[in-house]
């Protein structure tokens, strides 16, 4: 069996004859700045509901408006003077660099918080046939995550299954506040619906907020807000491990959006050493969290979280336990306290870098371009 899996990935990690790993920017973010944009994409009755409810705008507000997390300063921009909103600008920020070679929409636009299932399943389609008819057919560089009604997880598989042979959605989008954890039987359509399609579940940072965004209540600021995002991914990937989730579904792989990688090492210690204590609680983990979250999770690389600071690479990817675990993101258009590649400088091991942008993409996506680079 195990001789079977490594076999197994050893042919995953080999692109086809003449080309190369991708360089993936594994997580961008388009922005739907009105709801009319939907109407042409919704049948007739939620049309309908759209104008008689006066057009109500989910579009979420994580980042104060205006400032540098929100958008960076040197991107082109709408009449509005608003980043990601076109798909000409986005195509030509995010590809600027020369070296990125396809790049992962990330939509999040509120779908998620409209609270009438039917209303969000709605929308979750006219969303993705949104992106894919205004984004992914303009450029064939782009790829997108699948936006799912999460709220309801059956409607939530039909949607992945609705979209699982269009090869430019190459993962499914959730958030990493949720009303019911992930690993929770009830959420097990989502897991085995994105097996089935062998597509990655992407967990990024934003909320339902049909309740507190964190455990102990409402903060009242966006830093609050922020910080305390750490904290419900822990959650998640405690609940996805502990419940039994990657027993369930094996090919299983998650990747974490938006919210570091610093934080993961202390985490996975934790969770180890409490493991040993409570084994008898969770007889169906055949192994140790720690090498279940390495074989089956990876992180996006923004915010790097000093790890751009010289040896910082290094350091984190040691901790960590593997070189397997992260993939490059910018972030487009959030600016955190370094630049997208500016990781570069956390480490002279050239091959850890083209780890990072090219072959653990690979491993999610098998996405390849032209040249034996």
């Amino acid at each position: 069996m195990v001789d079977t899996v490594v076999a197994e990935k050893q042919e995953r990690s080999a692109p086809p004859p003449g080309t190369r790993p991708a360089v993936v920017d594994c997580d961008v973010h388009p922005i739907l700045t009105t709801p009319q944009a939907f109407l042409p994409y919704l049948d007739e009755y939620w049309g309908d509901q759209l104008i008689g409810a006066l057009s109500p705008n989910y579009e979420p507000n994580y980042h104060p408006r205006h400032s540098p997390i929100a958008q960076r300063p040197d991107l082109r921009t709408d009449p509005d003077g608003r980043a990601a909103t076109r798909v000409e600008d986005l195509v030509a920020d995010v590809f600027a660099d020369g070296h990125t070679d396809f790049a992962v929409l990330n939509c999040l636009y509120g779908i998620q918080q409209m609270h009438q299932p039917r209303r969000e399943a709605a929308h979750a389609r006219a969303l993705n046939d949104w992106i894919a008819h205004e984004w992914l057919a303009q450029d064939d560089r782009l790829r997108a995550s699948i936006v799912v009604p999460q709220g309801t997880p059956e409607l939530a598989a039909e949607e992945i299954a609705r979209r699982a042979d269009d090869k430019r959605f190459v993962q499914v989008l959730l958030l990493g506040q949720s009303e019911l954890l992930y690993g929770r039987q009830i959420n097990w359509p989502i897991w085995e619906a994105a097996e089935a399609a062998g597509l990655p579940v992407a967990i990024h940072l934003g909320g339902v907020f049909r309740q507190a965004p964190t455990s102990t209540g409402w903060p009242t600021s966006y830093l609050e807000w922020y910080v305390g995002q750490q904290s419900n991914l822990e959650a998640q990937i405690n609940s996805i491990v502990s419940e039994g989730v990657l027993q369930k579904f094996p090919n299983t792989q998650v990747v974490v959006s938006e919210v570091g990688f610093h934080w993961l090492p202390p985490f996975v210690w934790k969770f180890d050493k409490l493991w040993k204590s409570y084994r008898h609680d969770v007889p169906w983990l055949d192994r140790a969290p720690s090498q279940l979250i390495r074989e089956h999770f990876k992180f996006t690389t923004a915010p790097s979280d000093g790890a751009e600071e010289p040896g910082g690479l290094d350091r984190i990817v040691d901790r960590m336990g593997s070189d397997e675990m992260l993939v490059y993101s910018s972030d487009y258009p959030h600016q955190h306290a370094s630049g997208p590649r500016q990781i570069e400088a956390g480490t002279s091991d050239s091959k850890l870098i083209d780890r990072i942008y090219r072959q653990n993409a690979w491993d999610l996506y098998q996405l390849s371009v032209p040249g034996t680079d």
